[in-house]
Protein backbone atom coordinates (compact mmCIF):
# COMPACT_ATOMS: atom_id res chain seq x y z
CA UNK A 1 0.00 0.00 0.00
CA UNK A 2 2.80 2.34 0.46
CA UNK A 3 3.98 2.03 -2.78
CA UNK A 4 0.78 2.30 -4.50
CA UNK A 5 -0.12 5.70 -2.02
CA UNK A 6 3.27 7.07 -3.30
CA UNK A 7 2.49 6.76 -6.54
CA UNK A 8 -0.99 7.45 -6.89
CA UNK A 9 -2.34 8.32 -3.62
CA UNK A 10 -3.16 12.05 -4.09
CA UNK A 11 -6.78 13.10 -5.73
CA UNK A 12 -5.20 14.61 -8.48
CA UNK A 13 -3.12 11.69 -9.88
CA UNK A 14 -6.03 9.33 -8.76
CA UNK A 15 -8.70 10.73 -10.75
CA UNK A 16 -6.39 11.01 -13.89
CA UNK A 17 -5.57 7.62 -13.99
CA UNK A 18 -9.38 7.40 -13.63
CA UNK A 19 -10.27 9.55 -16.47
CA UNK A 20 -7.36 7.78 -18.39
CA UNK A 21 -8.57 3.92 -17.52
CA UNK A 22 -12.45 4.10 -17.12
CA UNK A 23 -13.39 7.82 -19.23
CA UNK A 24 -10.86 7.07 -22.08
CA UNK A 25 -9.32 10.56 -21.62
CA UNK A 26 -6.15 10.99 -23.38
CA UNK A 27 -5.52 14.71 -23.99
CA UNK A 28 -4.43 17.95 -21.64
CA UNK A 29 -7.72 19.43 -22.56
CA UNK A 30 -9.38 16.85 -22.12
CA UNK A 31 -8.19 16.12 -18.16
CA UNK A 32 -8.34 19.97 -17.98
CA UNK A 33 -12.00 20.10 -18.81
CA UNK A 34 -12.96 17.58 -16.22
CA UNK A 35 -16.00 18.56 -13.69
CA UNK A 36 -13.79 17.87 -10.32
CA UNK A 37 -11.60 21.39 -11.76
CA UNK A 38 -7.82 20.95 -11.81
CA UNK A 39 -5.60 23.63 -12.22
CA UNK A 40 -3.46 24.01 -14.67
CA UNK A 41 -0.23 23.68 -13.12
CA UNK A 42 -1.40 20.73 -10.66
CA UNK A 43 -2.29 18.53 -13.72
CA UNK A 44 1.18 19.48 -15.17
CA UNK A 45 2.60 18.50 -12.64
CA UNK A 46 0.46 15.43 -11.77
CA UNK A 47 0.97 13.95 -15.46
CA UNK A 48 4.86 14.47 -15.22
CA UNK A 49 4.77 12.56 -11.76
CA UNK A 50 3.24 9.64 -13.35
CA UNK A 51 5.12 9.76 -16.57
CA UNK A 52 8.28 9.29 -14.07
CA UNK A 53 6.28 6.54 -11.91
CA UNK A 54 5.58 4.54 -15.27
CA UNK A 55 2.33 4.75 -15.29
CA UNK A 56 1.83 6.62 -18.79
CA UNK A 57 3.39 7.63 -21.95
CA UNK A 58 3.47 10.96 -22.92
CA UNK A 59 3.90 11.44 -26.67
CA UNK A 60 3.89 14.48 -28.89
CA UNK A 61 1.16 14.53 -31.68
CA UNK A 62 2.81 14.24 -34.92
CA UNK A 63 0.46 16.35 -36.98
CA UNK A 64 -0.07 19.06 -34.42
CA UNK A 65 2.86 19.34 -32.47
CA UNK A 66 1.74 21.46 -29.34
CA UNK A 67 -0.92 18.50 -28.79
CA UNK A 68 0.61 15.65 -26.40
CA UNK A 69 -1.11 11.99 -25.89
CA UNK A 70 -1.43 10.51 -22.61
CA UNK A 71 -1.85 6.27 -22.75
CA UNK A 72 -1.95 4.06 -19.80
CA UNK A 73 0.69 1.79 -19.40
CA UNK A 74 0.66 -1.88 -18.50
CA UNK A 75 1.41 -0.95 -15.00
CA UNK A 76 -1.52 1.75 -14.99
CA UNK A 77 -3.73 -1.02 -16.57
CA UNK A 78 -2.80 -3.13 -13.96
CA UNK A 79 -4.91 -1.32 -11.79
CA UNK A 80 -7.49 -1.64 -13.49
CA UNK A 81 -9.42 -4.42 -11.05
CA UNK A 82 -8.93 -2.26 -8.14
CA UNK A 83 -10.83 0.96 -10.14
CA UNK A 84 -13.93 -1.62 -11.03
CA UNK A 85 -13.86 -2.93 -7.69
CA UNK A 86 -13.96 0.79 -6.23
CA UNK A 87 -16.92 1.74 -8.71
CA UNK A 88 -18.74 -1.54 -6.74
CA UNK A 89 -17.71 -0.48 -3.62
CA UNK A 90 -19.16 3.39 -5.18
CA UNK A 91 -22.51 1.71 -6.18
CA UNK A 92 -23.03 0.24 -2.18
CA UNK A 93 -22.25 3.47 -0.59
CA UNK A 94 -22.17 6.89 -2.57
CA UNK A 95 -25.73 7.45 -3.56
CA UNK A 96 -24.45 10.16 -5.90
CA UNK A 97 -22.32 7.84 -8.00
CA UNK A 98 -22.57 7.80 -11.62
CA UNK A 99 -21.80 4.25 -11.91
CA UNK A 100 -25.18 2.20 -12.79
CA UNK A 101 -26.28 0.44 -10.30
CA UNK A 102 -26.28 -2.45 -13.26
CA UNK A 103 -22.45 -2.11 -12.71
CA UNK A 104 -22.24 -4.14 -9.05
CA UNK A 105 -24.08 -7.12 -9.97
CA UNK A 106 -22.68 -7.28 -13.79
CA UNK A 107 -19.10 -6.97 -12.07
CA UNK A 108 -19.87 -9.22 -9.38
CA UNK A 109 -20.93 -12.07 -12.04
CA UNK A 110 -18.58 -11.89 -14.58
CA UNK A 111 -15.04 -10.37 -13.58
CA UNK A 112 -13.17 -11.55 -15.61
CA UNK A 113 -15.39 -10.19 -19.22
CA UNK A 114 -15.91 -6.83 -17.29
CA UNK A 115 -11.96 -6.35 -16.91
CA UNK A 116 -11.56 -7.61 -20.41
CA UNK A 117 -14.22 -5.27 -21.37
CA UNK A 118 -12.55 -2.44 -20.32
CA UNK A 119 -9.44 -3.57 -21.46
CA UNK A 120 -10.26 -3.48 -24.97
CA UNK A 121 -12.03 -0.55 -24.52
CA UNK A 122 -8.71 1.38 -23.60
CA UNK A 123 -7.21 -0.75 -26.41
CA UNK A 124 -9.47 0.59 -28.83
CA UNK A 125 -9.17 4.58 -27.54
CA UNK A 126 -5.94 4.08 -27.99
CA UNK A 127 -6.01 3.07 -31.77
CA UNK A 128 -8.67 5.24 -32.45
CA UNK A 129 -5.89 8.07 -31.38
CA UNK A 130 -3.93 6.08 -33.66
CA UNK A 131 -6.01 5.92 -36.57
CA UNK A 132 -7.05 9.77 -36.44
CA UNK A 133 -3.11 10.27 -37.91
CA UNK A 134 -4.21 8.08 -41.09
CA UNK A 135 -7.68 9.12 -41.31
CA UNK A 136 -9.75 5.69 -40.22
CA UNK A 137 -12.59 5.93 -38.08
CA UNK A 138 -13.10 3.30 -35.63
CA UNK A 139 -16.59 2.15 -34.05
CA UNK A 140 -17.59 3.54 -31.17
CA UNK A 141 -18.81 0.88 -28.42
CA UNK A 142 -20.98 0.79 -24.80
CA UNK A 143 -19.69 -0.32 -21.45
CA UNK A 144 -21.40 -3.52 -20.38
CA UNK A 145 -24.93 -3.06 -18.70
CA UNK A 146 -25.42 0.64 -19.64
Amino acid sequence: MRYAAGVFGDKWSFILLRDMLLHGKRYYGEFLASEEGIATNVLAARLLKLEEAGMIHREIDQHKKSKVCYTPTAKARGLLPAFLAMMVWSTEYDEDTEAPQSFAPAFREHPKETIAWYEAEIDRVNAQISAASHGAIQSDSTPPDK
